[in-house]
């Protein structure tokens, strides 16, 4: 279906599809990894909208998870611009904001997206259609958060960013990025005694309410080997916040932070439910200080 429309004021349609089985995780929900591939796609629907011949690179995701998402589910992002800022080197970025429906019309995720030109120059036409293309978004704004700028203790990931992983610009890509930190997320919970076991016996599990993805300008490629370390950063009755940081292994570089807040999960009930008291202890050992 070709789009004719020369503009993209206002929240535009910019995915239409459904969740499939193989995309849901062992808690029986889609996994973030693929949130995060839908938000790139609906990015650069809107974008290229606006502007077809140029190219942008993600600086930041953040999503808040209102409703799990189950295999079956059809669901829908709409999407708009929601002006310019000034990114930490003064540079213009395109502050984008998502919708994530299901098939009744419940807002089932949001998010936030961070976007730069990919060779970090936004000349005044650019701007200028961005912000003409502007709309004011009714959803709560995220608030920051302090992190620390220590990496954390466990060592929870590596590997090699394989072909199938990255995007048409040959760098690792949204879904690459986030996959690797729910498999972070995974180790670090089965450090504190969330295993495979404990899942199937105790039927519990982790969900997620909001998540933070920060890139670096530079992105690993195919045959690059990376590594992430992890450690959280709150522990509550039923919930947990942790940080991951994914570094280039040849460099040394940081290459992208991911900041995770969830909730121990009755997988029968699908609500949160208190953690026992030697998962909490064992968490606490991991926290780090910011």
């Amino acid at each position: 279906m070709r789009d004719e429309g020369k503009t993209a004021a206002g929240f535009i349609e910019t995915y239409r599809g459904d969740v499939e089985a193989w995309e849901c995780d062992a808690f029986d929900h889609m996994n973030i990894a693929f949130y995060g591939e839908r938000y790139g796609d609906a990015a650069a629907s809107v974008l290229f909208r606006l502007a077809p011949t140029r190219g942008f690179r993600t600086v930041s995701l953040m999503i808040r998870y209102h409703k799990e998402l189950r295999a079956g589910e059809s669901i829908a992002i709409r999407s708009a611009v929601l002006g310019t800022i000034e990114g930490a080197k003064r540079e213009r970025q395109a502050r984008l904001g998502h919708e994530l429906l299901t098939g009744d019309g419940c807002v089932a995720s949001a998010a936030e997206h961070v976007l730069a030109p990919r060779d970090a120059k936004m000349r005044s036409g650019l701007k200028n259609t961005l912000e003409a293309a502007a709309t004011a978004s009714s959803a709560e704004p995220f608030a920051p958060v302090k992190l620390p700028a220590t990496h954390g203790a466990l060592p929870s990931l590596r590997d090699r960013v394989k072909s199938w992983e990255i995007d048409e610009t040959g760098h690792l890509s949204l879904l690459g990025q986030v996959r690797r930190f729910s498999t972070a997320a995974t180790q670090l919970m089965n450090a504190v005694g969330m295993t495979g076991a404990y899942i199937q016996h105790e039927r519990r599990g982790f969900a997620m309410f909001e998540t933070r993805l920060a890139l670096a300008p530079w992105q690993p490629g195919a045959g690059a080997e990376v590594a992430a370390t992890s450690g959280f950063l709150a522990i509550g009755r039923s919930s947990l916040t942790m940080i991951h940081d994914l570094v280039d292994v040849k460099g040394g570089d940081r290459v992208a932070r991911f900041y995770q807040a969830g909730v121990h999960f009755d997988l029968d009930g699908r609500r949160s439910v208190p953690m026992p008291e030697a998962m909490r202890t064992k968490a606490a050992a991991l926290t780090m200080k910011i």
